[in-house]
């Protein structure tokens, strides 16, 4: 009997092994990541300049994995100054942000929800957000923002002379604009 129920999971085993991943080739000129911050007197937009997007879609074309890691120092703000009070305010050195897909809900119409892990300032978190994924002709647009609270990664609210501050509520915007690399040739 045992034998019996052994028998499909040993004819699906070779479909399984055959389904394979094949990763998104991320556009960088049509790519996006910006941070909106407020303060008391000077709120800004940082745009992060470099980073290493990575994504794996699966034969159907659903998004199976995405990793996103970033060095701070190509978070820009604009002003020199300000992005290294931020390298400092995150404890100097060359600290390091990195987000991991834990689950994408993505219903037919493609405003779904994902959740993840993301990493900086040595503590890792759960969060979850809204996000679009459109596909049109082959090209993947993954679109969408939401807010953190970076005191939930133990850093501290940034106040200047007890009257400026930095609200802890950053908003992170950004699009990813992909498609499927080419398949290598057998």
């Amino acid at each position: 009997m045992k034998a019996i129920r052994l028998l499909p999971a040993l004819l699906l085993f070779p479909l399984a092994a055959q389904a394979t991943e094949r990763p998104l080739k991320i556009d960088h000129g049509r790519t996006f990541i910006d941070i909106d911050v407020k303060a008391t007197v000077d709120s800004f937009t940082g745009h992060l300049d470099a980073y290493d997007a990575r994504a794996n879609i699966d034969d159907a074309g659903k998004i199976k994995s995405v990793t996103f890691t970033f060095k701070f120092a190509d978070l820009k703000t604009g002003k020199p100054d300000r992005d290294a009070k931020m390298i400092a305010w995150l404890g100097g050195g060359a600290p390091e942000g990195r987000f991991e897909l834990g689950n994408l809900a993505l219903p037919p119409d493609g405003q779904g929800q994902v959740s993840g892990r993301l990493t900086f300032h040595g503590v890792t978190e759960r969060v979850e957000f809204p996000v679009n994924v459109a596909k049109a002709e082959g090209v993947y647009i993954i679109s969408g923002e939401t807010t953190i609270d970076y005191r939930i990664w133990n850093l501290k609210v940034i106040r200047i002379a007890l009257v400026l501050k930095v609200d802890p509520d950053v908003k992170i915007r950004f699009k990813f604009v992909g498609a499927p690399a080419e398949e290598p040739r057998k």
